[in-house]
């Protein structure tokens, strides 16, 4: 396998990137798809003549299937190896994606935007498991800012970009724009199985500790279970935001086309972002709780301000928020796998992410059922404000350990 090498730090390994470029290209087009939806949510709630709130459940479905599958993801990946579990589920994701351009009615489309969700939960939640497999502890929260960056967030900009713009104003069909998204994320699906080992990494890193701590240990460890929460409220407020400023910003006068370009700044921002500071951290003896905290406090104050905004003030706040947001999301996702053992890195990865993608349902079903009952984002945008409030104070209670949190 070709490598190439990092300057990360100076006892840096080199870093399988054949391995991790298809990992991060698979990411992308699977987050992509996902954000088509927000993207989409005034056509679809036109053409199917539904509820702002059973739009809300398109988007949310699937990821409450992450949430649901995320510990079985991760339990089965530090069984069988994470090519076949991540492969298997990018297969199952891809069979969903093609039968959403099918569907004939809401229900049938709620249906297999589930299957995809699936396939996603057995895919994503195995990202810190994989990233950290392939390097070290010190170059863990890098590599997953590499992933996080050119995947997740790239392909959830490109989408809020392009989608209704583009693609939709060029098909005018909604179930087409399924079928154009489905096409590379097959082809990728593909390179995946054809390309990637089994182990996807070789293990360079000897593990002094892999018998100090058993399955059970894992699961009763109050750190786990804390990052656990921190990313619940973290996805709550994201997932609320980012699902729905396209909708707000149309309520404030703003065309389709540009409320979707303006949201998918904060996530083009962020890939820099990502790349660089995770990078910068690994150099200096500095604590992980301030890309927690520092970003909580930030988020309080974007959530007030973007009420009164207009104008080039919005995409001021877009590009803060795409900053903070990243390094938060970062940090939660990398810190899992960096506490626990390198061979319970999976289910470690997996009860984060299944308790914090609840997160991910719950802030924008309830931002959808607001917004019915009132009108109004008033509402929503001060429960952001204080839930980031909620998070700074639970930030204080993580301890300080050898990994610098």
């Amino acid at each position: 396998m070709h490598k190439l090498s990092t300057n990360f730090d100076k006892n840096s390994l080199k870093l399988p990137w054949k391995t991790l470029s298809i990992a991060i290209v698979l990411n992308f087009f699977i987050w992509a798809y996902l954000f088509i939806t927000p993207a989409m949510e005034t056509v679809l709630a036109a053409n199917l003549h539904i509820s702002h709130f059973q739009t809300s459940l398109l988007f949310t479905a699937p990821i409450l299937m992450i949430a649901l599958v995320a510990i079985p993801a991760g339990i089965t990946a530090d069984r069988i190896g994470l090519k076949k579990t991540m492969g298997i589920g990018a297969i199952v994701a891809c069979i969903g994606a093609v039968l959403r351009g099918t569907a004939p009615d809401y229900s049938s489309l709620l249906l297999f935007s589930v299957i995809f969700g699936i396939g996603m939960g057995l895919t994503f939640a195995n990202l810190p498991k994989l990233a950290r497999s392939c390097s070290s502890v010190e170059q863990t929260s890098s590599v997953m800012g590499f992933v996080n960056g050119f995947g997740v967030l790239a392909g959830i900009g490109l989408a809020l970009a392009i989608t209704v713009p583009i693609i939709y104003s060029f098909t005018n069909s909604y179930q087409d724009v399924f079928y154009i998204w489905a096409l590379p994320l097959i082809l990728t699906t593909i390179l995946w199985w054809i390309i990637v080992d089994e182990p996807p990494c070789t293990d360079h890193e000897p593990e002094s500790d892999t018998g100090s701590m058993g399955l059970i240990e894992v699961l009763k460890n109050k750190t786990l279970w804390l990052l656990a929460i921190i990313l619940l409220l973290h996805n709550i407020f994201f997932y609320t935001w980012s699902g729905w400023i396209p909708t707000y910003l149309l309520e404030k006068g703003i065309s389709m086309n540009v409320s979707g370009l303006l949201t998918s700044i904060m996530l083009w921002v962020g890939i820099p972002t990502v790349i660089l500071v995770p990078a910068l951290y690994s150099r200096i003896n500095v604590s992980k709780k301030l890309l927690i905290l520092v970003p909580s406090l930030i988020f309080t104050f974007l959530a007030l301000w973007i009420m009164p905004a207009a104008g080039f003030s919005i995409l001021i706040i877009m590009i803060v928020a795409g900053i903070i947001n990243i390094l938060r999301f970062n940090t939660l996702l990398s810190l899992p796998v960096e506490i626990m053992p390198k061979k319970h890195s999976g289910v470690a990865g997996g009860v984060v992410i299944s308790i914090g993608y609840l997160g991910a349902v719950i802030g924008p079903s309830m931002a959808g059922q607001i917004l019915d009952i009132t009108g109004s984002f008033q509402p929503i945008f001060i429960i952001l404000a204080v839930l980031s409030l909620i998070t700074m104070g639970l930030t204080f209670l993580l301890p300080k350990n050898k990994q610098g949190i």
